[in-house]
C-alpha cells in the first residue's frame, strides 16, 4: 500500500489523498459537512496514486509516503525497545481533588500553563535479560527532556503507604525507589541511535546538576546534548530481583533549569505514570489494585483487562485514577512515541487558540499571535476548534439560542427536484458573534433557533410510558426580522473525538466486508459503503468513514473542511472560502485572494493532535475499584462504609456485564460492531496493528422516516446515517451535563437516542421496548460505560 506517487502542486509531508464530494459533502469538525461543487479543487495535473481500486466498490485505499517507524521493535541481542513520549504533569495519577468540584484544580490530567513549550520528553525503554542471569530482567529508562533539567527525581516500585501507616491508600504519592538519574555524556547518544545496554560505566556516571542554573529560553539542548538514563533491575513491592511478566511503574520529578518568571512559568512538576510489563513492550494501561498484600499496597498498578482496552493495547489510557472524567477525552495515547509528544503537544494549541486574536482559551498560556491572529472569517460559526469540541467533546444545542456550535447545512431545489446549495446561504448557516474586549467579531450571516420541541409518545412493553422530542426551528435575519427555513435543512452536533486515527487506520478491505456479511442480516441491517471523491484529486474515490454520513475520509480532510467551513480559514486543501458559494458573498470571495491562511505544517500539527489522542478504557470492568472516592475518606471511615462501598461497585459491574449480554442479544452489534483491527500500514505507528472497540462499522444504514432528513449526501438518503463509534459516549456527560444525543441533538439522553432508532435498527429498538426496567437500565448501564 505503499504510495508510489506525490502530488506535485501539494508537498505537505504525509500527503493523505483524501476525498472531497462533489454534492457537498465532507465532515466538519462542528460535526456535519457542507461542501462547495468542487471550485475548491486544488490545481489541475494532480496524479493519482497508483495502486489499485479494490473490487466491486471502487476506491482507492488510504496510503502515505512517509510512514513513520515502529516504536516497538526488537534488538538483534534480543532486547525489546519501546519509545514513548511524556509531558509535565501538575499532580501524581492517584490524588483526586477532595473539593466537591475539580474546576480550577491543580490534578493530573490537566494541561499546566505553557505546556506546548520546554514541557514535554522522549523516553526509550530497553528491556533485556541480565548478562549471567536469564530467569532475571533489566530496565533501561532513556529520557531527553525537551529542556533543561535539573534535580531530577525518578520514582519507581509504587508503595502507597509507609510502615506503620494505616491500613488502605495512606501515601498515593509513595514509590520504593526515590532516587535521581545519570547524565549520559554529551552528544554520545543522539536521535535515531541505540544505546548499547547494560552500560559498562552506568555506576560512575554522574547525575544531573542538583540545583538550578542559568539558561537561555531561546536555546534548548541540542540533540544529544542532555540525555538521563536509569537502570532498574529491583522490584520494591515483590523485593526480588525483576523477572519476566512484573511490572514496573515509575514517574518523573521534574525541575525546569533557567531563571524563574513569567518567562519560564513554573518550574517544578510530576510526569506521566508508566506502567510497563518486563518481556513484553510498550507501556500498559493500567488499573488500580491489590499488591502482594492488600492491606500493604492496596492501590498498586494492575493490567486492565484485554476487554476493557477500547483503544487497544497502545492508545488505551489507564484508569483514571485521578478521578477527571471531564478530562478523559484530552489525553495523549499511553504509547505516543517520543516524536510526536511535542508536535501533539503543538497541535492541542492551535485546537485551542483562536483564529480571531490568537488568544489561548486556557488562562496562562502565550498567545498565537503572528500565525493564527486575523485569520478566521469573514462568515464563521466559531473561531476555535475547542468552542465546539469543548475538552474533545460534543455539542449539544439549546433552546431559544443560536445554533452557533452546531453546523447548520442548507440547500435548494433545482428544476428537477434535485439538492443544490441555496443562494442565500452557499450551504451553511454561519452564526458567529465574538466579542474580544472593545471589539466585536461579526461573522454571522442569519440566525436559527430552536424554537421548541414536539413530543412524540410511546410506550414500553411493561406499560411504561416515554416521550420524546423532535426539535422546530426558525430562522431570522440579523435584526431579528423572521425568515423562510431553507427547503433543505439539517442541522449537526459536533462529534467527540474519541480514537479518530485508530478509526481510521482500519484498512478499507476490513469495512468492505463487513458490509458484505451485512447483506445476509438477519434484521435486514444492511450496511453500505460511501464513497468520497479525494479532496487532492477529485477523479479518485475514497472509502469515507467520519462524519454523521460517512462523508469524509480522514482525519486530515476533517481537519481542512473544518477549518473552511466552520472557522472561515482557508488551506492549500480548501484554498477557497465556503461561504463564498452564497449569491451576495463578495467578502468572501475576496478574501480568496489572500491565498491559504494555514499552512501545510499547522494543518498538519491538529491532525497528528487528533489522531494521536487516547482512547479512555472501558469503565466498571469486573475488579475495578470504586472511582471517585479520595484515598483520605477511605483512610477516615470505617471498614462497613468501605465494604458498601466495594459492595456497590461489584453490583454495578454486573450490571454493566449484564447489559452488555443484553445489549448482544437485542443485536444492537448488528451495526455497533464491538471490535475491529487496525492495519499494519497507517502513517502512524502508534496506531498500528491494535485491536480495538469502537462500537462501530462505519457504514451507512438505512435509520428509517424518524431521523430522516432532507439532505442526502453522495450515496447516503436523507434516511442513511453512519453507525456512531459508542466509545467515550458515557463521559460526555460529565464535560457537559446537558449534553443531547443523535445528529441533531434531539435525544436529552441515551434511552432516548436508542428509541429514536428506526429502518434497519428498529427490531433492535423493539427488543430494548421488550425488557423490563431492571434490564433496559442495565443495557444502558453498558452503553455508558464505553
Amino acid at each position: 500500500m505503499d504510495r508510489q506517487t506525490s502530488p506535485a502542486a501539494w508537498p505537505l509531508g504525509g500527503r493523505l489523498l483524501v476525498g472531497l464530494l462533489i454534492g457537498l459533502l465532507g465532515l466538519s469538525a462542528c460535526g456535519g459537512g457542507g461542501d462547495d461543487t468542487g471550485s475548491n479543487a486544488p490545481p489541475s495535473g494532480t496524479p493519482p496514486v497508483s495502486n489499485p481500486p479494490s473490487s466491486g466498490d471502487s476506491y482507492v485505499p488510504l496510503s502515505w509516503n512517509d510512514a513513520e517507524p515502529n516504536s516497538q521493535y526488537t534488538l538483534a541481542d534480543g532486547t525489546l525497545v519501546s519509545r514513548l513520549g511524556g509531558r509535565v504533569r501538575d499532580r501524581h495519577a492517584r490524588e483526586q481533588s477532595e473539593a466537591a468540584s475539580n474546576l480550577g484544580q491543580d490534578l493530573y490530567q490537566v494541561f499546566a500553563p505553557h505546556y506546548f513549550e520546554r514541557r514535554t520528553h522522549d523516553i526509550t525503554l530497553y528491556d533485556q535479560a541480565v548478562p549471567g542471569k536469564p530467569d532475571n530482567r533489566m530496565l533501561t529508562v532513556v529520557v531527553r527532556p525537551q529542556w533543561w533539567w535539573y534535580g531530577t527525581n525518578f520514582r519507581h516500585g509504587f508503595i502507597g503507604r509507609r510502615d506503620g501507616d494505616p491500613q488502605g491508600p495512606a501515601a498515593v504519592a509513595l514509590y520504593g525507589d526515590n532516587g535521581g538519574m545519570k547524565l549520559l555524556p554529551a552528544f554520545s547518544l543522539k536521535s535515531g541511535q541505540e544505546l548499547k545496554t547494560p552500560l559498562a560505566n552506568y555506576d560512575s556516571l554522574p547525575g544531573d546538576p542538583n540545583s538550578n542554573y542559568d539558561t537561555d529560553l531561546a536555546v534548548p539542548p541540542k540533540d544529544g546534548e542532555f540525555v538521563l538514563v536509569k537502570e532498574i533491575r529491583y522490584s520494591p513491592g515483590l523485593r526480588r530481583e525483576l523477572r519476566a511478566g512484573d511490572l514496573v511503574e515509575f514517574e518523573l520529578g521534574i525541575f525546569l533549569a533557567g531563571k524563574q518568571g513569567d518567562a519560564l512559568g513554573r518550574f517544578n512538576y510530576y510526569a506521566d505514570a508508566i506502567v510497563y510489563q518486563m518481556g513484553s513492550p510498550g507501556a500498559r494501561a493500567w488499573q488500580r489494585g491489590p499488591c502482594c498484600n492488600a492491606g500493604q499496597i492496596p492501590w498498586d498498578s494492575k493490567l486492565m483487562p484485554e476487554s476493557a482496552l477500547a483503544g487497544g493495547r497502545n492508545m488505551t489510557l489507564h484508569e483514571d485514577a485521578s478521578y477527571e472524567p471531564e478530562m478523559n477525552l484530552m489525553q495523549a495515547g499511553t504509547n505516543i512515541a517520543g516524536r510526536n509528544i511535542q508536535r501533539f503537544a503543538e497541535g492541542r494549541r492551535l485546537f485551542h487558540s483562536s483564529f480571531l486574536n490568537g488568544a489561548h482559551m486556557e488562562a496562562g498560556n502565550p498567545t498565537l499571535l503572528s500565525q493564527v491572529a486575523n485569520k478566521a472569517g469573514p462568515n464563521f460559526q466559531q473561531a476555535t476548534c475547542i468552542q465546539c469540541h469543548f475538552n474533545n467533546g460534543k455539542s449539544s444545542p439549546g433552546l431559544g439560542v443560536a445554533l452557533s456550535n452546531m453546523v447548520v447545512l442548507t440547500g435548494e431545489n433545482d428544476a428537477a427536484g434535485q439538492l443544490r446549495i441555496d443562494g442565500r446561504f452557499g450551504g451553511r448557516i454561519a452564526m458567529g458573534l465574538v466579542q474580544d474586549g472593545n471589539k466585536t467579531h461579526d461573522g454571522r450571516q442569519a440566525v436559527l433557533k430552536i424554537a421548541s420541541y414536539s413530543s412524540v409518545d410511546g410506550q414500553y412493553a411493561d406499560g411504561t410510558r416515554y416521550s420524546l422530542q423532535k426539535p422546530n426551528y426558525t430562522l431570522s435575519d440579523l435584526d431579528g426580522k423572521p425568515l423562510a427555513l431553507p427547503a433543505r435543512l439539517s442541522v449537526r452536533a459536533t462529534p467527540h473525538l474519541a480514537g479518530m486515527g485508530l478509526l481510521e487506520a482500519v484498512p478499507e478491505a476490513d469495512i468492505a466486508a463487513l458490509a458484505k456479511a451485512s447483506e445476509r442480516d438477519p434484521d435486514g441491517a444492511v450496511g453500505r459503503l460511501q464513497l468520497v471523491p479525494d479532496l487532492a484529486n477529485p477523479a479518485i474515490q475514497r472509502l469515507g468513514r467520519f462524519g454523521w454520513r460517512a462523508t469524509s475520509a480522514s482525519v486530515l480532510d476533517q481537519a481542512a473542511e473544518a477549518l473552511n467551513g466552520d472557522m472561515g480559514v482557508t488551506s492549500r486543501l480548501k484554498p477557497k472560502h465556503l461561504c463564498g458559494l452564497a449569491d451576495g458573498a463578495s467578502a468572501c470571495r475576496a478574501a480568496d485572494a489572500a491565498g491559504p491562511e494555514i499552512s501545510d505544517a499547522e494543518i498538519d500539527l491538529l491532525t497528528r493532535y487528533v489522531s494521536l489522542l487516547g482512547v479512555p478504557p472501558q469503565r466498571r470492568f469486573a475488579g475495578q475499584q470504586p472511582q471517585g472516592i479520595v484515598a483520605t475518606k477511605i483512610l477516615s471511615q470505617d471498614a462497613a462504609a468501605t465494604a458498601a462501598q466495594e459492595a456497590a461497585e461489584l453490583a454495578k459491574q454486573q450490571d454493566v456485564a449484564r447489559g452488555g449480554q443484553l445489549f448482544a442479544t437485542a443485536r444492537c452489534t448488528a451495526c455497533h460492531v464491538a471490535s475491529l483491527s487496525t492495519g499494519s500500514q497507517h502513517r502512524f505507528a502508534e496506531l498500528r496493528q491494535q485491536t480495538i472497540r469502537p462500537y462501530t462499522d462505519l457504514l451507512l444504514h438505512d435509520m428509517g422516516p424518524e431521523l430522516s432528513d432532507n439532505y442526502p449526501q453522495g450515496r447516503a438518503s436523507g434516511q442513511e446515517w453512519r453507525t456512531a463509534p459508542l466509545w467515550g459516549l458515557g463521559l460526555l456527560a460529565s464535560i457537559n451535563p446537558n449534553t443531547r444525543y443523535l445528529h441533531d441533538g434531539r435525544a436529552r439522553n441515551l434511552e432516548e437516542a436508542v428509541l429514536w432508532h428506526g429502518g434497519q435498527a428498529s427490531k433492535s429498538r423493539e427488543r430494548f421496548k421488550a425488557l423490563s426496567a431492571k434490564e433496559r437500565q442495565q443495557l444502558l448501564d453498558f452503553v455508558s460505560s464505553l
